[in-house]
């Protein structure tokens, strides 16, 4: 498995779309180390961000942002609808064409597990497509069974110009649909921080445990505090991880570390263990951790690349794909 691969994005002008700042810690980690690819070719970077202001506070952290364009995301609900407007979209649009190369990743790019996904990033790339950019795509491709979203496939395909895939499935699946321009790229979260200076603490484990719970799999809860509730009897601390922080409750990672507390009854042995303001800070805690128990893809592949047991309850197929690689990195 080659791990030295480069990006070979063409032109300067370079676009990154995804769900960039909705506070979603491995979108955010992607999108780091790509940043830290592009800086490295002195390429123009514009970011298309539902909360411009806190992604580049966050992403200050770790890199320069100063050149870097903070772009408010083209609006596709009433959420986004009226931020863009409030923020003088006449000059973001402005902005959006200046682009000449366009970079769409960040997860389940184009899958039917995750619905409206095959229109919803040609939405968010609209305002560039009269310029002709350079389209690529990085991570999750699922090529498409139902005929509405094979027509939108075809007609984004057409104009992408290469695929940078996290899993091999997907490349072949491409290849199979007749588009040879593939490869695999392994996730780039795996690059932006430093795990192997946390290497020499791997074999010391603290009495704690740290736990995440999502929306996605909510199905598993009830596995994941029996789980809970054996560590509790042998006087381990819990520490909740909100990986993504969102407004509305129901989708909330809060709203299932309450629910976690209130069925255990154990208030004094429950945490919150964040990793907003201090990502160093957070990832010395998982290293130590006894075990990391979670629905997330994304907290089971830190765990992974600091060497703590994990036990990963796999609600989408991208968990298990994210397993292989794993293992092959192994």
């Amino acid at each position: 498995m080659d791990l030295g691969k480069k990006l070979n994005i063409e032109w300067e002008k370079v676009l990154l779309v995804w769900n960039w700042s909705y506070k979603n810690m491995w979108d955010e980690l992607i999108l780091l180390w790509t940043i830290k690819l592009l800086q490295e070719q002195d390429k123009k970077i514009y970011i298309s961000a539902y909360n411009p202001g806190w992604l580049k506070k966050f992403l200050g952290q770790f890199v320069d942002v100063e050149n870097i364009e903070f772009l408010r995301e083209i609006p596709k609900w009433f959420r986004s609808f009226w931020k863009f407007i409030r923020d003088k979209n006449s000059r973001t649009l402005k902005k959006y064409k200046e682009v000449d190369s366009i970079i769409i990743g960040g997860g389940e790019i184009l899958t039917e597990e995750v619905p409206s996904t095959y229109w919803y990033w040609l939405v968010s790339i609209f305002p560039c497509l009269k310029q002709k950019p350079n389209i690529y795509l990085m991570w999750w491709i699922q090529v498409p069974k139902k005929d509405r979203n094979k027509k939108l496939f075809d007609y984004l395909m057409k104009r992408v110009k290469y695929v940078y895939a996290r899993d091999l499935e997907s490349v072949y699946e491409l290849k199979k649909y007749g588009f040879e321009g593939a490869e695999f790229f392994m996730d780039t979260s795996y690059f932006a921080f430093d795990w192997k200076r946390l290497e020499q603490d791997k074999l010391k484990r603290w009495r704690y445990i740290v736990i995440n719970v999502n929306k996605n799999g909510e199905d598993f809860l009830d596995d994941i505090i029996k789980d809970i509730k054996y560590y509790l009897e042998e006087w381990y601390k819990v520490l909740y991880v909100p990986v993504a922080k969102w407004r509305n409750d129901e989708y909330s990672d809060m709203n299932y570390y309450r629910r976690i507390k209130k069925e255990c009854k154990m208030d004094d042995r429950f945490e919150i263990l964040d990793r907003e303001d201090d990502f160093e800070k957070f990832a010395t805690k998982i290293s130590k951790a006894e075990i990391v128990i979670s629905t997330r893809l994304h907290l089971f592949l830190i765990s992974n690349f600091l060497w703590t047991r994990t036990k990963v309850y796999p609600y989408q197929k991208k968990i298990l794909k994210m397993q292989e690689v794993v293992r092959n990195l192994e």
